[in-house]
This record gives C-alpha cells, sequence and structure tokens, in this order.
C-alpha cells in the first residue's frame, strides 16, 4: 500500500504533531511506502527532535516539498497543498490528512481523516472557537471571512462523505460533535501518549507536593480557576502545595501576563510558576516529580497530558462535563477527581495535599494510562485501516 500524508509539521508545535508522527510510523514498521506533502519539510525533523523520535525511521520517508503562499496559513495551505498535487495524490492507495477535507480531496482513491476537532465544527458551533475571534472587533471580521471562505474550499457536510472514506477522531466530544453538527459519521481512536517513556521516569523521582498543569497559555484554557483555587485555600488557611507549575506554549503574551499578575495579587507569586515552551523531557520531569496534574479546560477534547500526569504516578484532577479528561480519560470519576468550580477545587487539593492517596492507587492510574500508549494507538491504527482496504 502506497500511503501520502498531507501536513504541515511543527507549524502549531503540540499533541498534532505526535499524531502525525505515529501515524507514519506505523505505517512505515509496518512496510509501507509513506511519502509526506508539505509546504514546510523541515518541520518533520523538528517534530522528531522535539518528541525524541529515532530519526532513522523517518529516513524511510519520502518527502515532496509544496511551495504556497507564506500568507497561507493552516488550514488553507493544506487545501492548497492537495490541489497543486492532486493529479500525483491520485496515484496513491490511501491519503492521509487532519481534521478537515479538502475538497479536491473528494476524487482520491482512498481517504483517511484524523480529527482532533475540524474547522468545519468551529463555523457552525462556537464553542470552541477562540475568544480573539468572538470577542475582538478585528477577530471578528477575520472569522467572518474565514467562514465564507472554509466553506467553499472544505467539505462541512455528509453530502460528499463516502464509504472510501475513514474519519477518526480523538474523543466522545469530537465524536458528538462531528456526528451532530456536519453528520460524519466516525470512529473514536484515542491519540497516542509516550505512556511507558513517562512511566518509567515515575520512579527516578521523589514525589512532592507539586501541582502541575499543561497546555497552551491561552484564555480558553481558563487556568485562573486554579490560582482561585489556591487563593481560596490559602484564605481558609489550608495547606498550600509546595509548588505549582503552569506549563505550555505561550499561544498568547496579554493572557500570560494577566495570569502572572493574577497570582501575585492573591499573594501567590512565590508559589504559582509559569513556564512557557518547555520541551517534552522537561514536563516529563515536573510530572515525575510532582503529585497531582489539573485539567482547567472547560471543553478539552482529549487531554493528552492528563494521561501524561497520570502515567508518572500524578493524581488527575479535572473539569467535570462532556469532554475527553472526565469522560474518556478518568470515567467519570473512576481514575480521579473531577470539580465544577474553584471552590471545589480548593476543597479537592486540600484532601489530596493533607491525605495523599496511596502509592497502589497512583499504579492504578498508571495502568490506566498506559491503555493509551502509542504502540497501542499504532496497533489499533493498522486494524482500522483494514476496513477501507476491503
Amino acid at each position: 500500500m502506497d500511503v501520502a500524508v498531507v501536513y504541515n509539521f511543527a507549524e502549531h508545535p503540540g499533541g498534532g504533531d505526535l499524531v502525525a508522527l505515529d501515524i507514519v510510523e506505523a505505517l512505515l514498521e509496518k512496510g509501507r511506502t509513506v511519502t509526506l506533502y508539505t509546504s514546510t519539510p523541515e518541520g518533520v525533523w523538528k517534530a522528531a527532535q522535539y518528541f525524541d523520535k529515532n530519526l532513522r525511521t523517518f529516513e524511510n520517508m519520502d518527502t515532496r516539498r509544496v511551495e504556497v503562499p507564506r500568507i497561507a496559513k493552516h488550514p488553507y495551505n493544506i487545501y492548497l497543498i492537495t490541489k497543486k498535487t492532486l493529479n500525483e495524490l491520485k496515484r496513491y492507495d490511501l491519503v492521509v490528512f487532519f481534521d478537515d477535507i479538502p475538497k479536491p480531496a473528494l476524487e482520491l482513491k482512498r481517504i483517511l481523516v484524523y480529527v482532533h476537532y475540524p474547522h468545519a465544527a468551529r463555523i457552525k458551533c462556537d464553542v470552541l472557537r477562540r475568544k480573539f475571534f468572538k470577542e475582538n472587533p478585528i477577530g471578528k471580521l477575520v472569522w467572518r471571512l474565514h467562514s465564507h471562505l472554509f466553506v467553499k474550499l472544505f467539505v462541512t457536510d455528509n453530502v460528499s462523505i463516502r464509504k472510501n472514506m475513514l474519519i477518526l477522531v480523538n474523543s466522545s466530544l469530537t465524536l458528538d460533535h462531528v456526528r451532530k453538527l456536519l453528520g460524519w459519521d466516525a470512529i473514536i481512536l484515542y491519540p497516542p501518549v509516550r505512556a511507558k517513556v513517562i512511566s518509567n521516569m515515575w520512579g527516578q523521582e521523589h514525589k512532592e507536593a507539586g501541582v502541575i498543569s499543561v497546555g497552551r497559555i491561552e484564555p480558553e484554557r481558563e487556568y485562573e480557576i486554579l490560582i482561585k483555587a489556591l487563593a481560596i485555600m490559602k484564605s481558609e488557611r489550608k495547606n498550600l502545595p509546595k509548588w505549582v507549575t503552569i506549563v505550555g506554549f505561550a499561544k498568547d503574551s496579554k493572557y500570560l501576563k494577566w495570569l502572572i499578575n493574577l497570582a501575585k495579587e492573591h499573594g501567590l507569586g512565590k508559589v504559582v510558576n509559569v513556564e512557557t515552551n518547555a520541551s517534552p523531557s522537561k514536563v516529563y520531569k515536573l510530572l515525575a516529580r510532582g503529585s497531582i496534574i489539573v485539567s482547567t479546560h472547560p471543553y478539552e477534547q482529549f487531554g493528552i497530558a492528563v494521561v501524561e500526569g497520570m502515567a508518572a504516578g500524578c493524581i488527575s484532577v479535572v473539569r467535570k462535563g462532556f469532554n475527553g479528561p472526565w469522560i474518556d480519560i478518568l470515567q467519570r470519576g473512576r481514575y480521579g477527581y473531577g470539580y465544577v468550580s474553584p471552590k471545589e477545587l480548593a476543597n479537592t487539593l486540600a484532601t489530596l495535599i493533607e491525605s495523599p492517596p496511596s502509592k497502589d492507587y497512583r499504579y492504578k492510574l498508571m495502568k490506566r494510562a498506559l491503555e493509551f500508549d502509542e504502540e497501542i494507538f499504532k496497533a489499533k491504527l493498522l486494524e482500522v485501516i483494514k476496513l477501507l482496504a476491503k
């Protein structure tokens, strides 16, 4: 089977790159011929180094550089790559896309789409639209133009979906939105997590009463809930964590500055640390040293960082509701704790600090995390690809 992957690595660093790397890896390890179509060929090496992958594996992948205007950002650069190379892509047995389907791709033999969360759904429902595009006048204008152009270039309904298309989604939330908003049928395939790698680091670090929260530094993450919970604990004279670290890519500098100032206003400047653009190894070491991982995002699609924390023996505390961490990972409290308000989060953190769960409980969470390991992801991916070959 000859496979083409249309993707720009390292354009938006994060879990999406790991998913794409593992898809390529799984196919290459199975002996498939893989060609990457991209406008940023250096990106795959950046992503592979960032996630400490074996670079020799990706030397077996062909790379086709496709020139597109620099002004064209994701997802429009993907559309242009597809359109410019359509005749070449028609020769492949399978073409892999991510999140959305460019309309020219409807002419291809077989398509696999891995969906973290599609732009098409964001246009039809603003639940996961960034606040900048909801509240800022310039952002509103950009979104209006984007919405108008996107529907002309990408598939946004179920009319064009055919039997030669396999749509995979990363969580129950994404599956629900894809079905209700777009009418697409899909299969849940949870994203890969480096669970085994992280779990092996756990025994090398001494556990401290530290709290970690991981994700892009942007308003949608609502990290302020964690700071407000700490302020409640302080006002009620409850034991605070030894340290609290919020770590992630600096997506919004204004929000980052506001968070730091908010911590200082509550007298938490020496407790709360915000670390930006840390390497995965640095994050893993923090998780191995800390005791609790907190997820503050109300609409997290999956929550790779939550699983990473559990693999490191951290107790997971996440927002209750219809989201990946609470539904898909913790199974509504079976493998961790949930909260709906800063007060409830404060009470939970205080309890976990004063009466830490046993090591056996931490092992239970670690075993749950191993169910999402990247080797399991690869095996399941290859199984579902067989569905397209029938």
